[in-house]
């Protein structure tokens, strides 16, 4: 092994509702508060000994088109969880669809953007 997923860095323009969409997104409770204001946490987990955010939320002054983060978030019904997602402040980028096609499904996926377009996908498998 080279590396160990340690966290996820996540780019907002505002820390608070950064941390009020993710944390209701992902169950993840609020954690690591930078004592200079730039990063806020979510979860936690240790990593070699360390313990560090699963969710690493990064304030920055400008978004990029995009966002600048992706993760993948497993959920039990794809179709169930982008309104609940969207209730939430998120959008739906691509459609739910089927990898590799729907007849040989490994997993079923869409993309969906965060309330300031940084995207990540919702994945059910084994379908």
């Amino acid at each position: 092994m080279i590396a160990e997923f340690e966290k996820v860095v996540v780019d907002v323009p505002d820390l608070e509702k950064g941390l009020a969409f993710w944390g209701k997104l992902t169950g993840l409770q609020p954690g690591y508060v930078d004592p200079i204001g730039k990063f806020m946490g979510l979860g936690s987990k240790t990593t070699k000994g360390d313990t560090n955010s699963v969710i690493l939320l990064q304030l920055v002054d400008h978004m990029g088109s995009g966002g600048s983060t992706h993760i993948d978030l497993k959920v039990d019904d794809v179709e169930a969880a982008i309104p609940k997602i969207e209730a939430l402040g998120g959008k739906l980028k691509k459609a739910p669809g089927y990898y590799p096609d729907e007849a040989s499904a490994l997993l079923q996926w869409a993309v969906m953007e965060d309330p300031w377009g940084t995207p990540f996908c919702i994945i059910r498998s084994p379908v």
